[in-house]
């Protein structure tokens, strides 16, 4: 029996043995299980650390991406080792490789409008509408090239009537940022793109729509910022200055995209006729003298420099100052309105509501058709080319301290004109077909009003306050490919976290004077109205020849109510009381022709009330 128990206890204990050195297998082989299980915990940690310091782009989302494809790389001997992706759905669609190389995001902005006008004079009692809807995107590849292509479905075909915005392509860009443009005192390498872009020119008229404190831009900025050029830029920004410079021409928001073919550049085309001897019609003769026939683009040469002397989390002393020369060449209003009917396109700070109260005649006399006295002359119609070339700048200061906030700019254009040719196209304008003759009924005398230069100028005040505690210098950016601007305001406690969100006020003052000349206000709308209507008046010539340029002056106050309830969505309202409007002359209420002399708006106080609700991603 004792034999026995000892077999068997032997027995027992080598299986004990046997099963021991089998877990202590196991425990080893799941030994690297746990270390890589370990440190997925403490990438997971890390994540949810990141998460909470994250950035818009939701970093948070992409570090998680990036786990997880690193897990799938090494837990898997037969697949292939595939390169770390960031994904991120928060404001759009963002996809960019772990190295930043590459990068894509879709995006896009709904912005709509409506309000209605006490007094609304030529605008709309109540409106309602889509104000931008727009597609977009952009990204980078190779780690140097950039593009962005944006579409706005809203606004119409062409410039006409009440809404003056006009729908299509607004920035279709490309460019190359890379190590070869490395510059000493430059943050990062210089830039250099190519396509429609923002011309470098005021703070205010780069600062996109999902970010501005104001549902519109401001009466200045609209009259005298040049907006979206095609062209050929170079750019760079350091630690706190920023600047841009190009070459540009048509752009795609042009009332139309060239000067009309067919029309000579300069005065007529000379055709020599000889009278046929039998008594019958003039035929040509071998001698015909040709020249050019228009349809020569403008251009411009724009730059603009920023320096922000004061610049942290709370504080921002931002400067700056912009430049523009603008060429005309064969253009007139009928393409190059925003510059030749300076002011035409300003709809007094709410567009939806289409009033429209200042903005020049045409400064190149527009396209006018000469005289054939004694058919020595052929009738077709030429371009006036009164402007020679248009000088513009701007300066800019921006401030702001915690939840304050103020900006100002000041603009002023200088016109130089050719005298000769307001002449010329005055005589023509008024002159007989038959005769060349300028008929002496006072109802016919011509209007060209200017005579060697003109100055116009505007500016603006605004001040705004975060009553939530959000601060707009954590919002500067000069990294741009616009130049410095301000972005996304960083909300404290958005609404989805249970918070309020950002509420601020904002008030703006906005002046622009389109008025030049010896006559100009009621004093040249009675004169034209004298002169036109009373016939036969022998002073008619002297009060046109010694006319100004009458595009009116308009002073606008403007207040503002902003709810951000989260990043990307905003809710806007605005009061503007017109304080100041005299303008009885325009190509938009009156016409070009002083037989069409319009209604004379001078002395009226429009109240405009605008609200929007606006979602960008």
């Amino acid at each position: 029996m004792g034999a026995l128990l000892s077999t068997s206890a032997g027995a027992s204990d080598s299986a004990i043995e046997a099963r021991l050195r089998m877990l202590e297998a196991e425990i080893a082989r799941l030994r690297p299980l746990e270390a890589e299980v370990a440190k997925l915990r403490q990438d997971a940690r890390q994540a949810k650390l990141q998460s909470r310091n994250a950035s818009s782009k939701d970093r948070s989302q992409q570090s998680a991406t990036n786990i997880a494809n690193a897990a799938v790389s090494k837990g898997s001997s037969d697949t292939p080792p595939r390169p770390p992706v960031f994904v991120s759905f928060r404001n759009g669609l963002f996809v960019e490789t772990e190295d930043k190389a590459y990068s894509f995001k879709v995006g896009g902005r709904i912005l709509l409008d409506g309000g209605g006008i006490a007094l609304p004079l030529n605008g709309f009692d109540n409106q309602v509408g889509g104000r931008q809807l727009r597609l977009e995107v952009e990204g980078r590849a190779a780690g140097i090239y950039f593009y962005k292509l944006q579409y706005d479905f809203a606004g119409t075909a062409q410039v006409t009537g009440n809404n003056q915005v006009v729908s299509g392509i607004r920035d279709a860009y490309f460019g190359i940022q890379s190590p070869l443009f490395t510059l000493p005192f430059a943050k990062e390498p210089a830039y250099v793109m190519v396509g429609s872009m923002f011309e470098p020119f005021s703070v205010e008229a780069i600062n996109s729509s999902k970010y501005r404190d104001f549902i519109e831009r401001s009466l200045a900025v609209d009259t005298f910022q040049p907006d979206r050029h095609i062209g050929l830029a170079m750019g760079a920004y350091g630690d706190d200055w920023t600047f841009k410079g190009g070459i540009f021409s048509t752009s795609f928001g042009d009332a139309s995209l060239n000067p009309a073919r067919g029309y000579p550049a300069t005065w007529g085309i000379p055709r020599l006729y000889i009278p046929n001897a039998g008594g019958g019609a003039p035929f040509p003769s071998n001698t015909t003298w040709f020249q050019a026939t228009g349809g020569g683009q403008y251009f411009d040469v724009t730059g603009r420099l920023t320096y922000a002397p004061i610049h942290n989390e709370h504080d921002l002393l931002h400067v700056g100052v912009s430049g523009r020369y603008h060429q005309p060449n064969d253009s007139t209003a009928a393409n190059d309105d925003r510059v030749l009917a300076l002011g035409d396109r300003v709809r007094s700070e709410a567009n939806i509501l289409g009033q429209g109260l200042i903005g020049t005649p045409d400064l190149s006399c527009g396209t006018i058709v000469g005289p054939v006295p004694q058919n020595l002359f052929n009738s077709s119609a030429f371009a006036g080319k009164c402007t020679k070339s248009v000088e513009s700048f701007g300066v800019e200061l921006a401030a702001s301290h915690g939840p304050f906030g103020i900006q100002a700019e000041y603009f002023g254009a200088f016109y130089n004109r050719d005298q000769n040719a307001i002449n010329r196209a005055t005589y023509l304008t008024a002159a007989s077909a038959a005769t060349g003759a300028i008929p002496v009924n006072g109802s016919l005398v011509p209007f060209n009003p200017g005579g060697r230069s003109a100055y116009f100028d505007g500016y603006y005040v605004q001040g705004t306050y975060w009553i939530t505690g959000e601060e707009r210098a954590q919002s500067y950016d000069i990294r741009d490919k616009n130049g410095a601007t301000f972005g996304q305001l960083k909300i404290k406690n958005p609404l989805s976290a249970g918070g309020y969100g950002a509420w601020g006020l904002a008030v703006r003052f906005s002046s622009v004077d389109l008025n030049n000349g010896p006559y100009n206000g009621n004093t040249l709308y009675n004169l034209l109205a004298l002169t036109t209507f009373v016939t036969p008046n022998p002073f008619a010539r002297t009060y046109i020849a010694n006319a100004g340029i009458n595009g009116g002056r308009q002073q606008n106050l403007t207040i503002g109510v902003n709810w951000y309830p989260d990043v990307g969505v905003a809710f806007q309202a605005n009061w503007t009381r017109v304080m100041n409007v005299v303008s009885p002359l325009n190509l938009y209420n009156g016409g070009p022709l002083p037989m069409l002399l319009g209604a004379n708006y001078t002395g009226a106080h429009p109240n405009l009330f605008e609200v929007r609700a606006k979602v960008y991603w």
